[in-house]
């Protein structure tokens, strides 16, 4: 047996395996014997036929199975130990025709895609704009409005607004207007035009006060969505659905939100029972820095996608083996059950951006010797852990309950993978920050946001 290789050109190869019977012919008789053992032929004892017999049963499988492990091994042996660096896998040769059974010596070939050398070193002279977001007073005072909500009591109140939690009592009507004799009657059922999907239905019950008694239509209100009819309604799931009735409904109570008092005990309620805040000018500088802190992240990426075109654009015109790729694409395609599908020119060239900047980015790490720690996982997971839980309102979670939270989320398959990306990511664009020249500028919200839709267009 033989292996070689040819470099076409500066992104393609060939390389040839060249096998003789010989090669396999012994390892062949071997495991034809033993399927004549295993899977006995009709009329013999286990490994009693004949030998031309099991050849003729059992020969071109077995031949097939034991060249395609020989080749395959000696094909991935030879290209480890001359480092040849390809991109997705060997594909057959057109020019290879062999007939196992009759050949004495056949030559195997295969089209490589050679990864093509990227010459880029980073320094300072390479420039990657970093934006920060500017926060403004009005962007302090939204966020404090919200959390004097969010931490607020419910009152009693003359006259409900959007936000009102009202409660009354219902009764079912007939077509005609009138009280159905037989009709759902619900007591003291909580309702807020708050949780209704159409604004009509909802306008209602705003502006309304305690005794004063109108008709609307809970399936128009909720959009026909049974928990909310179930529930509202009192009635079961399975009839909730076709409840389409008007009805009179009774206003018994309003309960207003009243916004938290800017007091210490609100202070403590945003920023943790720790602070040492203690007047308002304190409190709105220290929600300025969490609006800052939160941002953080939206920067970050922001400068991820600055850095991949800018490093993309010093690396120069990077030649792919773009037919060879083409090729292993549709491969690919053609054995996914779910994306059996020719791929578009468009999809395809999407790919090969894609890979260009993988290329780069894998010599970039290479080169500055970036390494994913286990403490840079952890530290992935604890900030994606705290991300998921702003995102429901939940801030100032104590720092073991984030750490529970993080390990819960390494236990989840698609989490893991998530984080682990993460953390890889995290520490790459760390490392390329120290290495080129940063240039960093505070723009508006507005502004930030037409860097995202400049591209897009």
């Amino acid at each position: 047996m033989n292996v070689s290789f040819e470099q076409i050109d500066a992104v393609n190869g060939l390389l040839t395996v060249d096998l003789k019977r010989e090669d396999f012919a012994n390892d062949v008789n071997k495991e034809v014997a033993a399927m004549g053992v295993r899977h006995p032929i009709k009329g013999f004892r286990p490994g009693k036929a004949p030998k031309s017999l099991l050849m003729k049963f059992y020969g071109p499988s077995v031949t097939a199975d034991v060249v395609d492990r020989m080749v395959g091994k000696a094909m991935y042996d030879y290209m480890r130990e001359n480092n040849l660096n390809i991109l997705g896998e060997p594909l057959p040769n057109e020019e290879t025709k062999v007939d196992l059974m009759k050949d004495e010596e056949m030559s195997f070939k295969f089209d490589l895609g050679m990864a093509p050398a990227i010459d880029l070193k980073l320094n300072k002279r390479i420039n990657v704009p970093y934006y920060n977001i500017e926060v403004t007073d009005q962007m302090v005072d939204d966020a404090i409005a919200h959390d004097r909500k969010r931490l607020g009591t419910l009152v009693d109140g003359e006259v409900s607004d959007k936000e009102s939690m009202l409660r009354g009592s219902m009764i079912e009507l007939d077509e005609n207007g009138n009280d159905k004799a037989d009709g759902v009657k619900v007591e003291r059922t909580v309702i807020s035009p708050r949780y209704m999907n159409d604004d009509d239905e909802a306008a209602k019950f705003v502006g309304v006060k305690v005794g004063d008694t109108f008709v609307f239509n809970p399936h128009k209100a909720y959009n026909g969505n049974v928990a909310e009819l179930s529930g509202l309604l009192n009635i079961d799931r399975n009839v909730a659905g076709d409840m389409k009735s008007d009805f009179r409904v009774t206003i018994e109570e309003i309960k207003v939100n009243q916004d938290a008092e800017m007091n210490e005990e609100f202070f403590k309620g945003v920023l943790g029972v720790d602070t040492e805040v203690k007047d308002e000018a304190a409190f709105r500088e220290a929600v300025r820095g969490l609006i800052a802190q939160a941002n953080i992240p939206d920067c970050n990426y922001r400068f991820t996608i600055d850095a991949q075109r800018v490093l993309t654009d010093k690396a120069g015109d990077i030649q792919l083996p773009e037919e060879f790729l083409k090729r292993f694409i549709q491969k690919r395609r053609a054995e996914d059950e779910k994306k059996n599908t020719e791929p578009t020119d468009e999809e395809i060239q999407g790919m090969f951006k894609q890979l260009r900047w993988q290329l780069v980015k894998d010599h970039i790490a290479q080169e500055l010797g970036v390494k994913v720690e286990k403490e840079d996982i952890d530290t992935a997971a604890f900030i994606f852990a705290q991300q998921q839980l702003s995102q429901y309102g939940i801030y100032n979670t104590p720092e073991d309950l984030v750490k529970q939270q993080a390990e819960r989320y390494m236990q989840d398959d698609r989490a893991r993978e998530m984080i682990q990306e993460h953390a890889i990511d995290n520490k790459f664009f760390a490392a390329v920050r120290e290495a080129v020249k940063v240039n960093e500028k505070t723009i508006s919200v507005e502004e930030f946001r037409k860097l995202f839709e400049t591209e897009e267009k």
